[in-house]
């Protein structure tokens, strides 16, 4: 399958790439479209492999692994893959579109303030379901998967304009029943947000996940970083042996219920900590009445009006051009051929059976610029008295890649579908057939009507005139 162009974006199947959206060191995320037979399409986010590491056997090979794992994670909470393409020399996610920033944007467009506590509680209580629902994932024979996310963090956490919040980007998770597996030794994630465990290389679970999203929601309440210092060593002295301030600390009024649950997620011995996500969400959920979906959606929309309004706008228009495409049927309709490796993997019918393996918001632009509206009133502030200096983290830029891409991949595992399409015209003609064949007989039958009257009358003539 080579790439195609049409007038306004590149053809990978029947897909339509279209902008970039968001870019980090491993793939672009693009807005798409699907267009199917007889007029059907959708939008989509499409995240796309860079080439370079599309010819790494290793990252091509998780790319995959990923995705099939993810394919048993279904949760409102979960933004879902919908497809994997292999293109020959490239690999494409297709993802559910999902119209909203992510955590961390919203977080650094309330700053020097914090997320009004309510929307802060209900964004991560929907984010812990979410995680659960990966932790209790199984096989197709119910064995657990034991999956793992691993990075849960405010650039993992996409919050919409319909006020659900989506845990994303499965792309570092830990899980058994995968092909390519973690070297012993090495650490995934982002330091910041590593629960102690992680960081030791010490075996990690679930709980490693509930550490992390305590993190996100400590910094959600404070508009503060928790671990942050000139470098990741400092860092990691601070997340192993320095002591943690509860949010009331740095906000004042907090109620001192969220306090404790919070302070729980963080602790450092696994054993007392929040064991499953959902445990933890129900405690925050007792803590603060939920916030109702359009109440957080209406705050999404304030931080993000500017940004959100230009991408809609430019949704809006891929829409309509799809549509005028997909009025003399789909773009490209590829004839059967036999199932291999590079042929694009569709999903049964059904509920998806793909759930990400990467994110829909890999990384943010440098210099978004967003404008927020006058924010609910919040707790008074108290001055911080931590001292930390605040300082960006590096991150590693590419990787080796090597001469050929070698995907160790079942064919019996992947599900490949082939679709008849019948052409536009075709059944136009038909349907004129079909309309042709039933004027004909109405009219046979009201001409039959009429003779029949017609004889009914002579009868009755007939009889009065030879009485």
């Amino acid at each position: 399958m080579t790439a195609a162009a049409d007038e306004t974006g590149q053809v990978i199947g029947r897909y339509v790439i279209y902008d970039e959206i968001a870019a980090g060191g491993m793939a672009s995320v693009h807005l798409g479209r699907l267009k199917g037979a007889v007029g059907f399409s959708r939008t989509v986010a499409i995240k796309r492999l860079h080439p370079h590491l599309a010819r790494d056997e290793e990252f091509s090979g998780m790319f995959l692994d990923e995705a099939r794992l993810a394919a048993r994670i279904r949760h409102p909470n979960v933004v879902a893959v919908l497809d994997v393409v292999h293109d020959g020399s490239e690999l494409f996610l297709v993802m559910d579109y999902v119209q909203g920033e992510s955590l961390s944007r919203l977080a650094r467009a309330m700053r020097p303030g914090a997320i009004p506590p309510r929307i802060a509680v209900t964004v991560m209580a929907g984010v812990l379901h979410g995680l659960h629902a990966a932790h209790e994932a199984t096989t197709e024979h119910g064995e657990p998967l034991n999956i793992v996310h691993r990075d849960v963090s405010p650039q993992n956490v996409m919050v919409g304009t319909d006020g659900v919040a989506r845990v994303f980007d499965f792309g570092v998770a830990k899980a058994s029943h995968r092909s390519q597996a973690t070297q012993d030794g090495s650490v995934k994630g982002k330091i910041s947000y590593m629960a102690p465990e992680q960081l030791l290389s010490e075996p990690v679970d679930r709980r490693a996940d509930v550490y992390a999203a305590a993190v996100v929601l400590w910094e959600a309440l404070t508009g503060e970083r928790l671990f942050d210092g000139e470098n990741q060593g400092r860092i990691v002295r601070m997340i192993l042996d320095e002591p943690v301030p509860p949010p009331s600390k740095i906000v004042v009024g907090l109620p001192k219920a969220l306090d404790e649950a919070v302070m729980r997620g963080l602790d450092r011995d696994v054993s007392r900590r929040w064991q499953s996500a959902r445990e933890f969400a129900g405690a925050l959920e007792r803590c603060l009445p939920a916030a109702p979906a359009t109440e957080v959606g209406e705050w999404v929309e304030s931080l993000g009006g500017v940004a959100l309004g230009a991408r809609a706008r430019r949704v809006k228009d891929i829409e309509s051009r799809s549509d005028i495409f997909s009025a003399t049927g789909p773009a490209s309709a590829p004839e059967p051929k036999e199932a291999t490796a590079e042929t694009v993997l569709e999903p049964k019918i059904g509920p998806p059976t793909v759930p990400q393996a990467f994110a829909v918001m890999a990384t943010e632009p440098a210099d978004l610029r967003i404008v927020p509206s006058k924010p609910p009133d919040e707790p008074s502030r108290a001055p911080s008295s931590r001292g930390i200096a605040a300082a960006p983290i590096s991150k590693p830029e590419g990787a080796p890649s090597s001469a050929k891409i070698m995907i160790k991949t079942p064919l019996a595992a992947l599900s490949v579908q082939t679709v008849a399409v019948t052409p536009l015209a075709s059944l136009q003609e038909a349907a004129a057939a079909r309309r042709s064949g039933g004027r004909k007989v109405l009219v046979l039958g009201i001409a039959l009507a009429v003779l029949g009257v017609l004889a009914v009358a002579f009868a009755v003539t007939w009889t009065l005139l030879h009485r």
